[in-house]
């Protein structure tokens, strides 16, 4: 499949001079990013280096300290975060679930307050996607009868039952066990294959290689490097990249 060309598309989301601290911790050290609509980011990195913050920060689940977040040319503020949100999904590392409700509960919740969904036409949609995943049989179990795969596979389900033009993964195998990653990988994969423009922040190297269109590598709060996959893993520009990628490979 030939690679995108992303100046062919419009950018979705633009970031501008993000620094996050927390107190003396500088974590996030004035990233600029441009997401294009469309496009596949993988976002990599060793531990710590301000990976997940940066994809919370966009999401306004942390506060920047300083610089701007805009989603198609709006800036995103404390009077519109709500609205963004149900534009910009987000899936956690650690699943989010509500556990007093069940699966059908934790499907159809946002849509029907927050999208103004029918309770009837919010379920249909819940119960199509329980069905396209295999856990039909779940919709009235509660999250803490689930595997960890089945929690992280509704959880993705739920951020689509929004609807959203992004979503963003934070990390979304790094709590499962090994024979319920691939169960994951391949349903994402399936969401990004169908077009969603997608920001994905992981470990996992081969996955990472197989579906993005685009890799950003931060270390210490900054963007060192990004490039195609073929150009990351196979001709890295920095020796900060040559290090990881021998570390990892």
């Amino acid at each position: 499949m030939p690679e995108r060309k992303v100046a062919d598309t419009r950018d979705v989301i633009s970031v501008r001079g993000l620094k996050k601290s927390f107190g003396d911790n500088k974590v996030l050290n004035g990233i600029d990013f441009d997401l294009f609509e469309g496009e596949k980011v993988v976002v990599l990195g060793p531990s710590g280096s301000g990976k997940s913050t940066f994809l919370r920060c966009i999401n306004r689940l942390e506060e920047p300290t300083s610089g701007t977040i805009s989603f198609e040319d709006t800036v995103i503020d404390d009077k519109n975060i709500q609205e963004m949100r149900q534009k910009i999904g987000m899936v956690f590392q650690h699943f989010n679930l509500i556990n007093n409700l069940t699966v059908m509960e934790n499907l159809t919740l946002a849509p029907v307050k927050l999208r103004k969904f029918s309770q009837d036409a919010a379920e249909e949609k819940a119960r199509k996607l329980l069905r396209h995943i295999g856990l039909t049989s779940k919709a009235d179990a509660y999250p803490a009868s689930l595997s960890g795969g089945q929690k992280q596979r509704v959880a993705i389900i739920r951020a689509l039952m929004m609807e959203p033009e992004v979503l963003l993964f934070d990390e979304p195998t790094s709590a499962l066990d090994p024979e319920s990653i691939g169960d994951v990988l391949s349903l994402i994969h399936e969401v990004v294959d169908k077009g969603m423009t997608t920001m994905i922040v992981t470990h996992e190297m081969n996955f990472a290689r197989e579906i993005a269109s685009r890799i950003v590598f931060i270390d210490n709060g900054k963007i060192v490097e990004e490039g195609t996959p073929t150009q990351f893993f196979s001709h890295p520009k920095t020796p900060r990249v040559k290090e990881f990628l021998d570390k990892v490979l």
